[in-house]
């Protein structure tokens, strides 16, 4: 009997030290609910019921310890938010916010509102689970959506230098990242790394592969993120169509947008384990298995 016993609890005991291996949480980008009619293959409205169900699933799950929204969570108009944050209320789990650029298309009065209508009481901030470090950015620190003359500006200076020099990201309706967010983002990697601790990163702006929806400033944050071999996922929205690449053991993950197609919809769930991450898609997103370097 005490034999059985032993073997009872040992079972336990290694079910339970699983369980805690792996962190599982649910994503989606790119909802862009607005109470306006469809243009091209964006269906606005139908997004509703999309991230409905992206919801309800979600809460079917009770693996799940949280939820990221990469951005765009509207198309444009304040009073958008507030169909898709009752939806999002329903979330049995925490959910964790990107700013995206059509967030931000919105009556100037309304701008500076959108985090506090998000819950978001930081632009970039962290969580951590277990041995994992989550690093929420704002890729639109520099922006012309900003209500600073000076942002604009420079807004102005990076894009018109993108152009001149060829690159597809010039496009006004990207982002970039501000130098006191680098060194924030910097600091926190570094930290990461001093506790032998794994990160993921989430923005709405990809940084790999280089194309028209890319970060403004990418290899200024590529730069960054080499130096430090804890980072192993980033994850983002913004370019509809998805995308992925993989470069200095970091992947990046470009998530489909939610918004496109009329009936189908596009999220994923996430497992994180020592060696791999696992990404189940649903509807037109895609599931990975990466190996972990």
């Amino acid at each position: 009997m005490k034999l059985i016993s032993f073997l009872i609890i040992l079972n336990v005991s290694v079910f339970s030290m699983n369980a805690r291996a792996q962190i599982k949480f649910g994503i989606f980008a790119d909802c862009q609910y607005c109470d306006c009619a469809p243009r091209n293959t964006r269906f606005y409205q139908n997004s509703l019921q999309k991230l409905e169900t992206a919801v309800t699933h979600f809460n079917e799950d009770e693996e799940l310890e949280f939820v990221v929204n990469l951005g765009d969570l509207i198309d444009r108009d304040f009073e958008s938010f507030d169909k898709t944050t009752t939806v999002l209320e329903k979330l049995k789990t925490p959910v964790f916010h990107v700013i995206g650029n059509h967030d931000l298309e919105v009556k100037e009065e309304h701008r500076k509102l959108v985090p506090e209508k998000l819950g978001m009481q930081k632009l970039f901030y962290t969580i951590e689970k277990e041995n994992w470090v989550f690093i929420f950015l704002n890729g639109n620190d520099i922006s012309f959506h900003s209500d600073n003359p000076e942002t604009v500006l420079l807004a102005k200076e990076m894009t018109a230098k993108l152009e001149k020099n060829g690159r597809p990201n010039y496009h006004p309706w990207n982002g970039g990242i501000g130098i006191l967010q680098l060194r924030w983002l910097n600091n926190q990697l570094a930290l990461a790394q001093k506790q032998n601790k794994k990160a993921v990163l989430f923005c709405h702006y990809p940084l790999l592969p280089h194309e028209s929806h890319t970060l403004w400033n990418s290899e200024e944050v590529l730069a960054v993120l080499k130096e430090y071999s804890c980072v192993k996922l980033w994850m983002n929205g913004h370019n509809h169509a998805g995308n992925y690449a993989f470069q200095n053991g970091i992947h990046f993950v470009n998530l489909k947008g939610m918004v496109e197609s009329e009936t189908e919809n596009a999220f994923a769930e996430v497992v994180l384990t020592q060696k791999q991450i696992r990404i189940e898609g649903f509807g037109k997103e895609e599931s990975r298995k990466l190996n972990i370097e």
